[in-house]
């Protein structure tokens, strides 16, 4: 029943794929039908209730550096991909607009509507001012979520002596279609905005209940991420650790899953590769008991499932008994060639980059360890590591004795854990301008061939950690100035 599933959903994602490419609107032209006449506080709480965040073939898929890419398939790509791979300053052509943007489920049109609820929600009839305000609480959540989507795409990094003139994104309030006025915010301007949004939305939201409903442990993850990449340790420890006093609270399972049981050969996820499309009854995002609130990317394209693959360096990164490999494949798609250098490609439809509990788990760890508890640190990534692993869980002794050594682990875990689901390029970014951890960023590609031989490398410069958004959208927005 799962194989004919996934038979199904490959016919369906292609033609959905090409309904998207030959579909496109013009920048913010987005106007829901039957979203445009909501006047009960139900009406909103259904088009709340309606709206999820995914996005397809998000740019961060392609630009992390535990990317490669293999030769054989690489010019039968997209464009777009190929051009996002090699770092280029062009990714569209002249008459484009960003996919980031425009697409179907881009975080733009979905914050059309968490304005348009944020604006009216508290004016409508027949609900309890407390309904109102956490129907307006949870688009808060949501709208800061697509603020941070944006602004990780087409601005610099977050770093504290520049932040206050750095080019940020257009800060986005309001659901009018017809404006064309995007000046940008700074930097500094967009994140306290969404610390602003989150930190209102705390009184008023409730416990989890549903893997697709804010709550007010989601909005402390995303508290917990934004400062983050502020390297604010201090504030970031003080709602990872309000984050973990929420999961108690909780009206569905959250646990880590045993991957050494899950992913054994008979485990309950079924280990064997089901056509090339990763473990055959791994659950979906909605009793995924890892996932917070599902935040869903597009990761298999058919033209592009053989092209990318972890680095060898990556495949350095994992002990043999890390059943996380399981979760990837050495084969290409529709064929028997297996990739060199024990290089892996990621086999599934769908990754989740929304708040989860390895994530929690892991930036727990990393702020503990940044600042000094690395009993703490050590505790967190080794409980996740006995689901993952069978053997050589504990981190070395020298490692945990040393703060720096174990923050470098900590940050090898994240690899591990989120290879090629595009988590990685939001980790450099931050890390690109940390004084400390700087070195840990890669800044090239590798195009290897089919005996593992790098044939081009490609370069990251630093002003590539902001896409450009292209001419047509400079054209038809007002203000929008255009990154380096």
């Amino acid at each position: 029943m799962q194989t004919r599933y996934k038979y199904i959903l490959i016919s369906s994602f292609i033609a959905l794929t090409l309904f998207q490419t030959s579909c496109k609107k013009d920048f913010l032209e987005i106007e829901p039908k039957g979203y445009l006449i909501a006047k009960s506080t139900k009406d909103y709480e259904q088009i709340l209730n309606a709206i999820y965040l995914q996005s397809s073939f998000t740019a961060s898929g392609y630009l992390g550096d535990e990317v490669a890419a293999q030769q054989t398939y690489f010019n039968g790509t997209g464009l777009r991909m190929q051009r996002l791979f090699r770092y280029e300053d062009r990714v569209y052509q002249p008459d484009e607009l960003p996919e980031e943007v425009t697409g179907a489920y881009s975080y733009i049109q979905r914050q059309y509507l968490f304005n348009k609820i944020i604006n009216e929600v508290m004016d409508s009839q027949g609900g309890s001012e407390a309904q109102k305000s956490a129907i307006l609480a949870e688009a808060k959540v949501g709208r800061a979520i697509c603020q941070l989507m944006f602004v990780n795409d087409f601005s610099v990094p977050y770093s504290a002596a520049t932040a206050a003139t750095d080019l940020g994104v257009p800060v986005l309030t309001t659901a009018d279609v017809t404006n064309r006025e995007f000046p940008r915010a700074t930097v500094q301007e967009v994140y306290d905005f969404m610390i602003k949004d989150l930190t209102e939305a705390l009184p008023d939201l409730g416990p989890l209940t549903h893997r697709r409903k804010f709550s007010k442990l989601a909005a402390e993850f995303y508290l917990t991420r934004i400062y983050l990449y502020m390297g604010d340790f201090e504030k970031a420890k003080t709602h990872v650790d309000a984050a973990f006093d929420e999961i108690e609270k909780s009206n569905i399972d959250l646990a880590l899953y045993d991957y050494n049981e899950v992913l054994a050969d008979g485990g309950d996820w079924g280990a064997d590769m089901d056509f090339g499309f990763g473990p055959s009854n791994k659950p979906l995002a909605a009793n995924n008991k890892q996932t917070i609130y599902n935040v869903q990317v597009s990761t298999l394209f058919v033209s592009s499932a053989n092209t990318f693959v972890f680095t060898p360096r990556t495949v350095s990164l994992f002990d043999a008994s890390d059943k996380r490999l399981r979760l990837y494949s050495d084969t290409e798609l529709f064929g028997d060639f297996v990739f060199p250098l024990g290089m892996k490609r990621y086999p599934d439809f769908f990754s989740d980059i929304g708040p989860s509990l390895p994530d929690l788990y892991l930036m727990r760890a990393e702020i503990r360890a940044r600042t000094n508890d690395r009993n703490g640190a050590v505790s967190d990534v080794e409980f996740l590591r006995t689901n993952r692993m069978s053997d050589n869980i504990a981190v070395p002794v020298n490692i945990a004795a040393d703060q720096q050594a174990l923050v470098r682990f900590i940050l090898d875990e994240r690899i591990r854990e989120f290879a090629l689901n595009g988590m990685r390029w939001l980790d450099m970014r931050r890390l690109s301008v940390d004084p400390i951890y700087s070195n840990t960023v890669i800044y090239k590609h590798d195009l290897y061939d089919n005996e593992g031989n790098v044939l081009e490398s490609f370069t990251l410069r630093p002003e590539r950690f902001a896409l450009k958004f292209g001419e047509r959208m400079l054209a038809e927005s007002i203000g929008l100035e255009e990154n380096k």
